[in-house]
């Protein structure tokens, strides 16, 4: 990414992705192989409130998968279940048991704004079979990679909002922009 760990300062992520990141690995273990400033984000995590830049989240997404020696898909996967797992806590439990897939989709650029800043998600033509939705960051925070994650995290909510066999993937990118398309049965 141009500017490196320091681009795109606009560009924040609440501190709860990052603990939901770091939560049950051997974070110990994972420290000598992070620089500065991932290190010290890493060895004291913060609140779930707090505000860090996206692009240290994304920078330690890709080291822990480096770390563990996981493949795009295998560090998607556990993205996925990663994602599950903060959906089915208290926090978010009630909200994904009781919306349908539209319902949780015709808020979710509105969700998306919780969770993150100086980046965007909008959601066009929801149907029952399916979406298409389309991100817009600063060009180079987010990688294929990391484009594949957020996939994931998709798919996840949808899953837990009681959608049958969600599938979502990235349909095209370009810097700045990536399209994703959304369907379930």
């Amino acid at each position: 990414m141009p500017g490196g760990l320091e681009a795109c300062p606009d560009a924040l992520a609440k501190g709860a992705l990052v603990r939901n990141l770091l939560d049950g690995l051997p974070v110990p273990a994972l420290l000598p192989a992070l620089p500065e400033p991932l290190r010290s984000l890493a060895a004291d995590p913060p609140v779930g409130s707090e505000w860090v830049p996206e692009a240290h989240l994304g920078a330690l997404v890709l080291a822990v998968a480096d770390v563990r020696g996981l493949a795009d898909a295998p560090l998607h996967a556990w993205t996925r279940e990663r994602n599950r797992r903060l959906f089915r806590s208290p926090a978010y439990r009630i909200l994904m048991e009781v919306a349908t897939p539209a319902q949780l989709l015709r808020f979710a650029g509105a969700r998306w704004a919780n969770w993150h800043r100086g980046t965007t998600l909008e959601v066009d033509g929801i149907a029952d079979d399916g979406v298409r939705a389309s991100l817009r960051f600063p060009p180079g925070l987010f990688d294929a990679t990391l484009l594949g994650g957020l996939a994931e995290a998709f798919a996840a909510a949808l899953e837990l909002a009681n959608a049958a066999a969600p599938r979502v993937t990235v349909v095209s990118r370009e810097p700045g922009l990536a399209w994703f398309h959304a369907s379930w049965r």
